[in-house]
């Protein structure tokens, strides 16, 4: 009979808790179960439709190639997805499942990881592996869509190669696929590559030339394509504010949200590399170099959108805590080691365990609390917005324009042209100029020209700034279900569309 092991019961009872967590983001229309990501997935989501469609990378079907999106390796899979007779109430469920066994199996490359640099441990690797597995933001992010569990994967895996394995070729494999998942993996790629530099000049060179070759590749295709180096994302989100203002914004919400889920490990972890020379080695600055640049990235873009919904570190961050946590694991091992040779017998309990559901407790217990009373984060909206797109192609012509906020649901599910309000899919209005107080993703828009020019034939989702706008478009009226519609569109039912049942 196999031994049951702690890995295992994480791997077991993860597995159960991730599959309720997705079953949990369903919801019924009219009779029909549906599994929806979150908003920003399912702008991946309409590329991956259209590419498998045989319409190409596009945002709409017929127009010019914008890159709408980041992550290119991660829209591709989701394109490869779509190639099967998925119906679109579920096919949000087969990217649900893929992240879930990505996050398996990065809690055992983190367990892999702690057992390497720890190998007489009986704690670290238990320590490592269990926080790990339920760290709110990991898995809330992963499960609802994101890039989020492929990119920790591929870097923890990166790491446990790069300190376990005399194999360049597979290290500069995995930064690769990184970096091709999402461009800005190349920092943390530059991380472990500094690594191997230090460690043994002999090694770096091949993983350095993976990484640059899958970073100018990258590049070259984005412009080739698309006809810029960089996504339309980035202009929408990182121009028209100066660089102070982007991190002043970062430390605030780093302050505000990340500094509950890393402070304790990180100060701990440092306390420990001072009273413990023999654990200053290269090993910890790697962990803590890969922790450190995920948390200066998201300070330098500005933090993220979703924070406040989240209650805890956002996505990038995230990506860097197994990394933290496998260092705080390795020196609570250390700890724990000598407070056991102290008192000459072992522990009646394993403490590690007990540790992992304090730490646990700390940094992922509120958002994890919230999640039992109300849900997963940005659910609600999400299920209004798949609602929303059912009923505006219910009650609209399939050559119908509309125009949203909100970029993902809405199109997606409704196939409709689109116009995307706040251009993270137009590069008018992504590269024009910033207004208000900074927020990632929410301060550009230009209404004379998106809504003036284009003149859509309905906005779908309201925003702060556009009622006032819309008060002086004569050419626009708002219905009861507050959708705005052009009064001389032929293209839309109107009594259809006044209906709020559809809420």
């Amino acid at each position: 009979m196999k031994k049951i092991t702690p890995l295992k019961i994480i791997l077991f009872v993860s597995a159960i808790l991730y599959l309720v967590f997705i079953l949990g983001t369903s919801f019924v229309v009219k009779g029909e179960r549906y599994f929806t990501l979150v908003d920003d997935a399912m702008i991946s989501m309409r590329y991956a439709k259209h590419l498998a469609q045989g319409y190409g990378l596009v945002w709409n079907i017929g127009a010019a190639p914008v890159q709408g999106f980041t992550n290119l390796g991660w829209t591709l899979y989701m394109s490869f997805l779509h190639l099967f007779p998925f119906p679109a109430s579920k096919i949000s469920l087969a990217v649900m499942l893929t992240s879930l066994l990505i996050l398996l199996v990065n809690i055992c490359v983190v367990h892999k990881v702690a057992e390497t640099l720890a190998p007489e441990s009986k704690y670290a690797p238990a320590l490592a592996a269990l926080v790990t597995a339920f760290y709110f933001p990991l898995v809330f992010w992963s499960l609802r869509g994101m890039e989020v569990g492929l990119l920790t994967l591929l870097v923890d895996a990166a790491i446990l190669f790069s300190i376990s394995k005399n194999n360049p070729v597979l290290v500069g494999v995995v930064l690769a696929l990184a970096v091709f998942t999402r461009i800005d993996a190349a920092i943390a790629a530059a991380i472990v590559i500094f690594y191997l530099f230090v460690k043994d000049r002999r090694s770096f060179v091949v993983p350095a030339i993976f990484v640059v070759l899958a970073t100018l590749a990258v590049l070259y295709f984005q412009h080739a394509y698309f006809g810029d180096f960089l996504p339309t994302t980035y202009y929408q989100k990182v121009t028209g504010y100066t660089m102070f203002e982007r991190v002043k914004h970062g430390l605030l919400v780093f302050n505000e949200f990340a500094s509950r889920d890393t402070l304790f490990l990180f100060l701990f972890s440092l306390g420990a590399l001072f009273f413990y020379k023999r654990q200053r080695n290269l090993e910890a600055l790697l962990l803590l170099g890969v922790f450190l640049a995920q948390c200066a990235y998201s300070i330098y873009v500005g933090g993220d959108y979703a924070e406040p919904e989240t209650n805890a570190a956002n996505r990038f961050i995230a990506q860097g805590i197994p990394a933290l946590v496998i260092l705080f694991g390795w020196m609570t091992s250390r700890v724990l080691s000598d407070l056991e040779a102290g008192r000459s017998s072992q522990f009646k309990v394993n403490p590690a365990i007990v540790i992992a559901f304090m730490v646990l407790l700390v940094i992922s217990g509120e958002p994890w609390f919230m999640y039992s009373i109300d849900n997963a984060p940005l659910l609600k909206a999400d299920i209004r917005r798949v609602k929303l797109a059912l009923h505006i192609a219910r009650n609209t012509s399939p050559d119908a324009l509309i125009a949203v906020h909100a970029a993902g649901q809405i199109p997606y599910y409704s196939n409709r042209a689109t116009i995307d309000l706040l251009g993270l899919n137009d590069p008018l209005v992504a590269k024009g100029g910033g207004k208000g107080a900074f927020y990632p993703g929410h301060n550009k828009w230009d209404y004379e020209y998106s809504i003036g020019q284009l003149l859509p034939d309905l906005v779908a989702d309201n925003f702060a700034p556009l009622s006032e706008y819309m008060r002086g478009a004569d050419q626009y009226q708002m219905l009861e279900s507050d959708i705005y519609i052009r009064k001389d569109s032929k293209l839309i039912n109107v009594d259809g569309l006044s209906s709020k049942e559809y809420r």
